[in-house]
């Protein structure tokens, strides 16, 4: 059974244990869940459960130690804090804890401190510090805007990389990163979709979301083309769709006299085209047309091979024929013709 915080009436703190449960582990016991306030990291709720102390926001645990890593636990009724020790020596402080709530979460600490979690709760718990972990290096890896798997052309930033790795599945990576020189945005592709990300300071700005992100999906399938038109220096990279057919005549200034949102013909705005110069396009032409081969082949029908026909069988009169010209070599006796004579006439 589940103690609460006594700043809670039972109707707030059935909700609220509602909602923390969602972010604990399969069979994940909540023992105590209470409040705190803390900035850094962001959380506003503490819970003890059968395995650790954990800091909520909402659904999202941004701070969690084991029993079995807590060196010492410190609570202040006074300052209304608990002070967390881990045994790497790591401190943290939960602030603003009533110290109405101090006995009993200590109470719960000690036991969870005095004894072992079920060896299942520990599996789940380290396979989920294993994908926490590998999920953070992820984001390391795209903060350095480093793709090591995939061919990257042009300068790519930081907020554009970040855009890119919230666009994979899982481990995915793009196998194209196309960033322009204009600020225009980004490109990835991935094996079965194309990406078209418009973020950063200057090319959200550009694309009508300042500080914001515009990101645009087009799966391989509902692609009908991918068009380049360009003039002397710059030109305009195009993802052809059955909504929007693309132009031969995009102007960079066509949207001077009007807002981002309102330049409906504005490159720099539209989701599906990213401005780039031309020596870029030439310099990434192999990927473009690698690009457009994948889109053909998601897009070709796939081909049913019919099963061979089952080889032709002889007649009736052949088939008797032939058990007759057996009886006669001998090697059927007058009975057995017979009988084999019989089953066929009987099929």
């Amino acid at each position: 059974m589940t103690e609460y915080t006594t700043k809670w009436k039972p109707a707030k703190a059935e909700k609220r244990a509602a909602t923390a449960r969602e972010a604990l582990l399969p069979g994940e016991d909540v023992w105590f869940l209470g409040v705190c306030n803390n900035l850094r990291p962001f959380m506003s709720e503490v819970a003890l459960t059968s395995l650790r102390v954990v800091g909520l926001q909402d659904r999202s645990i941004n701070f969690e130690l084991r029993y079995d890593d807590i060196a010492n636990v410190v609570f202040d009724p006074k300052k209304e804090t608990v002070e967390v020790t881990s045994r790497a020596g790591v401190r943290t402080v939960l602030k603003m804890v009533p110290k109405a709530d101090h006995d009993v979460m200590s109470r719960f600490v000690g036991e969870g401190r005095s004894s072992t979690p079920p060896a299942e709760l520990m599996h789940a718990a380290d396979a989920a510090a294993d994908e926490a972990a590998a999920s953070t290096a992820r984001l390391e890896a795209a903060k350095g805007a480093e793709w090591p798997n995939s061919i990257v052309r042009g300068k790519l930033g930081r907020k554009a990389s970040e855009a890119i790795l919230r666009q994979c599945h899982d481990d995915e990576q793009p196998w194209f990163i196309l960033t322009s020189s204009v600020g225009a945005g980004t490109l990835a592709a991935f094996d079965d979709r194309a990406v078209i990300i418009k973020t950063g300071a200057l090319t959200s700005f550009m694309a009508g979301s300042l500080g914001g992100e515009r990101s645009a999906t087009f799966h391989f399938t509902d692609i009908t083309g991918i068009e380049y038109n360009s003039g002397f220096v710059n030109g305009v990279l195009e993802v052809l769709t059955p909504s929007y057919s693309g132009t031969a005549n995009h102007d960079f200034w066509s949207g001077a006299g009007k807002s981002r949102n309102s330049a409906a013909s504005d490159p720099y705005t539209l989701s599906n085209a990213l401005p780039f110069a031309k020596s870029e396009y030439n310099a990434c032409l192999g990927e473009i047309n690698e690009l457009k081969a994948r889109i053909s082949r998601a897009k070709a029908p796939a081909v049913v091979v019919a099963p061979a026909p089952a080889p032709a069988t002889d007649g009736l009169a052949e088939q008797i024929q032939k058990l007759a010209d057996l009886r006669t070599a001998g090697v059927l006796s007058d009975d057995e013709f017979a009988s084999a004579k019989a089953r066929l006439i009987g099929q």
